[in-house]
């Protein structure tokens, strides 16, 4: 008599080795698919390395953002085309507006455990109160750093408990946020890149040139609100074009149109001689 067996069976018949190495695996595999979903720069073949920096990452570019955003207006800076000695003799780190601000940026750090899942944090970096033609909040951008950091956890077996990882993950995301600020006004590239995106965003010409996302001319015409929905729209494009799911449609889109050029040149009426 021939006899079935199902998968579990199969899985259950194996040594426990290459059960445990299989399972080991799977879990690999989708807790990277979690964090590449949220931030698709991840690699494939990632560690929790790679997460971690990921998650470091993104609050840095958050306190970069939000110093463009408001810090370049609270923080008395000196006058434009300063160079790095004068920079230096104005000492705008040691003002105490710049203190404050840095602050109110790193009160938005909170690292804890996540609650959220692969659909949640997806959603809520494209919500539309999340990000602004400048770039994600702090508060959110601490929140998906949350998440990643619980996938890193979850990848990097034999670790201390999982307050105690985060707590220090945070210190340290909490001191490269607060040395990304002080380059901000001590670099005079980077304090001119900040003082530019502020200009154009607060005169409405950030997307310049680019068509608005209810139809009008952009650009200047464009609402802060549409060029956040832009934004969010063309982050999530780049998300999709990532996926597994967005390279199979690209390449079946790139398959049917060679072969409806085949059919077409095929059909063509040869030209006359």
């Amino acid at each position: 008599m021939v006899q079935i067996f199902t998968l579990r069976e199969r899985l259950a018949a194996l040594p426990s080795t290459v059960r445990r190495r299989a399972e080991t695996s799977t879990l690999r595999a989708s807790v990277i698919a979690d964090a590449r979903a949220v931030a698709p720069e991840i690699p494939r073949d990632a560690d929790a390395g790679h997460l971690e920096r990921a998650a470091r990452r993104l609050l840095r570019r958050a306190a970069q953002d939000e110093f463009a955003r408001e810090g370049v207006a609270r923080v008395p800076l000196p006058p434009e085309d300063t160079g790095r000695a004068e920079l230096r003799r104005a000492d705008v780190p040691g003002e105490a507006s710049f203190h404050a601000f840095v602050e109110d940026v790193l009160s938005a750090v909170d690292i804890a455990p996540s609650p959220l899942e692969r659909d949640d944090a997806v959603a809520l970096r494209d919500a539309r109160g999340s990000s602004d033609a400048f770039g994600l909040s702090p508060e959110v951008a601490s929140d998906l750093a949350s998440y990643l950091l619980c996938r890193a956890y979850a990848l990097a077996q034999g670790r201390e408990e999982l307050e105690s990882y985060l707590e220090g993950q945070a210190e340290r995301i909490r001191e490269e946020v607060r040395a990304a600020l002080v380059r901000q006004v001590r670099v005079p590239l980077e304090l001119k890149v900040a003082r530019e995106r502020h200009d154009q965003v607060v005169q409405g010409a950030a997307d310049e040139g680019v068509a608005a996302p209810t139809g009008g001319s952009g650009g200047a015409h464009a609402t802060a609100e549409e060029r956040a929905d832009l934004g969010r729209r063309a982050r999530s494009a780049f998300a999709f074009a990532q996926s597994e799911a967005g390279r199979a449609a690209f390449g079946a889109l790139r398959s049917g149109a060679e072969r409806a050029y085949e059919r077409y040149g095929s059909t063509r009426t040869p030209p006359r001689t």
